[in-house]
């Protein structure tokens, strides 16, 4: 419990009882958001009443994304969602959506998973609400959370053996997060950011990459273009071994995935 305090910033009373739910004392829900937080965090669960709190599942996913301004993004954004909704469904949990005004509803969720977010938006998200996060294309590099990325090594292999080592460019609809963004520029020297459908008429390039299901969708077929799908069903399988893991509280040497 003194653990608990000490990362909260807080007195051991304050953590005893927000633990046991003490209803005659005044704590502010930020308060009460923060020591929750860390009991989950930290995997403390001091006594029963403890446990119910950090343990009770709803059988539901939040997700968080910002709306793009591109309407491809836009696009891909449903696109996403559709296939989790389905995938979710089939594994009897539901998806839950929240716009930007409501963060702070995400405890309601069992995990919140965070899509394409920079790491200002998750640790607000986190600091918000006491449900274990997950960072879906994202790369907020912290132990504690579990992230999962496309592994675009692997990806340029890929793209190399198939275009039997010629030059190609990777497209890509615009990406939020900062750390993201700049890896695949280290990666991919050749690498072109679509926002409109006018972006793909005034970009001539012979060897093409892609990952996002509606560039490939308007990119027209060749033997030119290699399409490795972004949300391939090993990436999801991995979301949904990262959210029984989290929602369970279960120790993982590793948080960082690449699939």
């Amino acid at each position: 419990m003194k653990d608990v305090a000490r990362e909260a910033g807080v007195s051991v009373a304050t953590v005893s009882y927000i633990i046991n739910n003490r209803e005659d004392q005044k704590i502010s829900p930020e308060t009460r958001n923060k020591v929750l937080q860390i009991i989950n965090l930290l995997n403390y669960t001091p006594n029963q009443t403890a446990k119910s709190l950090v343990t009770q599942k709803s059988y539901i996913v939040a997700l968080y994304y910002k709306e793009a301004t591109s309407y491809l993004k836009k696009a891909e954004q449903l696109h996403f969602i559709n296939k989790l909704s389905n995938f979710l469904h089939d594994k009897n949990y539901h998806l839950m959506c929240l716009s930007e005004p409501h963060i702070e509803k995400f405890d309601l969720a069992d995990v919140i998973l965070t899509l394409d977010i920079n790491k200002e938006d998750f640790y607000r998200i986190g600091n918000a609400n006491f449900a274990p996060l997950i960072a879906l294309d994202s790369f907020v590099n912290d132990p504690l959370f579990f992230q999962i990325n496309s592994d675009f090594q692997k990806l340029k292999e890929l793209a190399n053996t198939y275009f039997k080592g010629q030059n190609f460019t990777f497209m890509s609809l615009p990406i939020e997060d900062f750390e993201r963004r700049e890896l695949l520029k280290e990666v991919f020297p050749s690498l072109v950011f679509i926002e409109t459908v006018d972006d793909l008429t005034q970009n001539n390039h012979k060897n093409i990459l892609v990952i996002d299901s509606i560039l490939n969708n308007l990119i027209s077929s060749s033997e030119t273009k290699l399409y490795i799908p972004n949300f391939s069903e090993e990436k999801f399988d991995k979301v949904f071994q990262a959210i029984e893991w989290a929602s369970q509280r279960t120790e993982i040497s590793n948080h960082n995935i690449l699939v």
